[in-house]
């Protein structure tokens, strides 16, 4: 599906105006099996534009070619200003700026803005249930099946490159991953971890390190012996759908059944209307 298409109709569309903003959009929508990254990236390089008074994007992209530090102190700015938000709101938030930049040729780094040390502070875990935590979280969000998540290799996960090819760095932010859809032509596709995802696999790689393991770009993100963590998942995952589906069942109904009781909003409002008096002067 074509970028323009797929931004149709919204807002930050407009910034297809932008031959740079345009390119970005193109390579995503090339590279990438869910659109939902081109609308996110998309709008949240239109929150950058706004919050960092850079308006003129093709402008300020021709300095940041010429002095990569403009680019990042834009990013720290837009950081700052994003003080009262989460990491991984600012991660997510970040995400759009990021991957503009790289696509147009400029290399800033894809580290996280909030200067968090790189190994996350999560509950300490079992390498088992570490594992188990990261496919739930690995799942969520990155539109990867099961089958495709468990092929994937430490090199796969990293930074794009200009052509939007990845560049392997398990300490991206944001993390992207090539994989090879499950079904349909095999070519490769990309998708990106949430920020969640990323902590939790740093986490599951510093335990290995810790037990003596020495991964390489080869070793599988979930290791053949922790793999009784993936039926675990499995059935997790089965019941947070379940119970999401109910949830939204339940809402459903609740909604239905109060407008068959009280009717339409307003019709059975009996009372004398309040008239600003203002609006007719």
């Amino acid at each position: 599906m074509k970028a323009i298409q797929i931004l149709r109709g919204r807002r930050e569309g407009e910034l297809l105006a932008f031959p740079s903003v345009l390119r970005m959009a193109e390579i995503l929508s090339e590279r990438c099996r869910e659109p939902s990254w081109i609308r996110t990236s998309v709008a949240s390089l239109e929150r950058f534009r706004t919050m960092t008074d850079h308006a003129d994007l093709e402008t300020f992209l021709q300095q940041a070619r010429e002095e990569t530090a403009l680019a990042e102190q834009a990013l720290m700015s837009f950081a700052g200003a994003l003080a009262g938000y989460t990491d991984s709101q600012i991660s997510a938030l970040a995400m759009g700026p990021r991957i503009w930049l790289r696509l147009n040729g400029v290399p800033v780094s894809w580290r996280p803005l909030c200067g968090e040390r790189t190994i996350p502070t999560l509950p300490t875990l079992s390498n088992e249930r570490a594992s188990e935590r990261f496919i739930l979280l690995a799942l969520i969000g990155s539109g990867l099946q099961m089958a495709e998540l468990l092929r994937l290799r430490l090199g796969d996960v990293g930074s794009l490159d200009s052509k939007g090819q990845l560049i392997p760095d398990v300490e991206a932010d944001p993390l992207a991953v090539r994989f090879v859809p499950r079904r349909g032509k095999p070519s490769e596709r990309i998708t990106f971890f949430t920020y969640q995802a990323r902590q939790a696999l740093l986490q599951l790689l510093e335990q290995r390190r810790m037990e003596g393991q020495r991964p390489s770009p080869d070793t599988p993100l979930i290791v053949q012996p922790y793999t009784s963590s993936v039926a675990r998942a499995r059935q997790r995952t089965t019941s947070l759908i379940h119970a999401g589906s109910e949830v939204n069942v339940a809402l459903c109904r609740a909604t239905g059944d109060f407008f068959r009781e009280w009717g339409l909003p307003g019709s059975r409002f009996t009372g004398a209307e309040e008239l600003n008096i203002e609006d007719f002067i």
